[in-house]
């Protein structure tokens, strides 16, 4: 997966694969699985990726109020390094009966939840085997990157990796705006086989969360459901 240029000054997926600055974790490539399973089957890991701006923090705090209010153990990690806009943002979230640590390692994550196709192809690394890759369509360039080619060969990359599931969330966000872009993949992510928090549960936070503005979030987080349903 070498040779051709896709970002102006990166020569390869080898360079896009490597984390951005401020970032302790090396994708690598998603290759191989090479997860703890006796350790996985304890807790459900979620990694929730994208770039400054785009609310992920925000969506993985709720991700983590749900699984509380579902009676489950939480830790979670976040990489702030870079949160301008712009720069990559990542949390790690494990849930579980007993959750002794928030590190999520290649080959252990359930659930990769991306906002941005150069994100997902960093993270999918991370993917356990039968894990599950959401992501929205969206590519946020690098600052001071050009795109050459629209994010084709990103789009293709990640639709090779098995179980992934690619998402207009900007359309089905609708009146939204961004907080439905995150809702809408928090309601994908819902209807994934053995997520272990309720539909229900996370419906019940958004409210929470967005008061009297939640309507349209709920909407999204619908959509978001019935697409991946």
């Amino acid at each position: 997966m070498t040779g051709h240029s896709i970002v102006s000054g990166i020569q390869s997926f080898s360079e896009i694969l490597k984390p951005p600055a401020g970032r302790g974790n090396d994708p690598g490539r998603p290759a191989i699985f090479s997860g703890n399973a006796t350790d996985r089957a304890k807790t459900y890991n979620i990694i929730f990726a994208g770039v400054g701006g785009q609310g992920v923090i925000t969506a993985s705090n709720i991700l983590a109020r749900a699984a509380i209010s579902s009676g489950l153990d939480v830790r979670m990690y976040g990489s702030y390094g870079m949160s301008k806009r712009g720069g990559s943002v990542s949390a790690q979230v494990r849930m579980g009966p007993r959750v002794l640590n928030s590190s999520i390692e290649k080959g252990e994550a359930d659930l990769v939840v991306c906002l941005d196709l150069i994100e997902a192809v960093r993270w999918a690394p991370f993917l356990a085997e039968g894990g599950r890759l959401i992501t929205s369509g969206a590519l946020v360039p690098p600052a001071g990157k050009v795109i050459r080619d629209g994010g084709a060969r990103h789009l293709a990359f990640i639709k090779g990796i098995h179980g992934t599931v690619v998402l207009d969330a900007e359309k089905l966000s609708g009146p939204a705006g961004s907080r439905g872009v995150n809702a809408v993949l928090l309601g994908a992510a819902s209807s994934v086989k053995g997520f272990p928090i309720s539909a229900r549960t996370l419906e019940e936070v958004l409210r929470d969360e967005f008061g009297s503005g939640a309507g349209p979030v709920l909407a999204a987080f619908l959509k978001g459901a019935e697409a991946l349903g």
